[in-house]
């Protein structure tokens, strides 16, 4: 599945209906954890890329499509 290109702030809104919370920001990377201990942390950019955000998703067990149903 070939993913968007999606900006840090679609991403960030996703994951907070998801149920993750901001807990860190520094230079242009944001970590959010969610309270069942899984944490994910990725770029704030205009366009994240593709892979990266994959990576990201992977390490925080977080499906796609259902990443992807969240993203408005």
């Amino acid at each position: 599945m070939k993913l968007p290109l999606i900006s840090g702030r679609q991403i960030l809104t996703a994951l907070m209906r998801l149920g993750f919370v901001e807990i860190h920001r520094k230079g242009s990377h944001v970590k959010m954890k969610h309270p069942d201990g899984r944490v994910i942390v990725f770029p704030f950019h205009d366009e994240v890329d593709r892979y990266t955000l994959k990576g990201a998703l992977r390490d925080a067990s977080i499906e796609i499509e259902k990443f992807f149903k969240e993203v408005k």
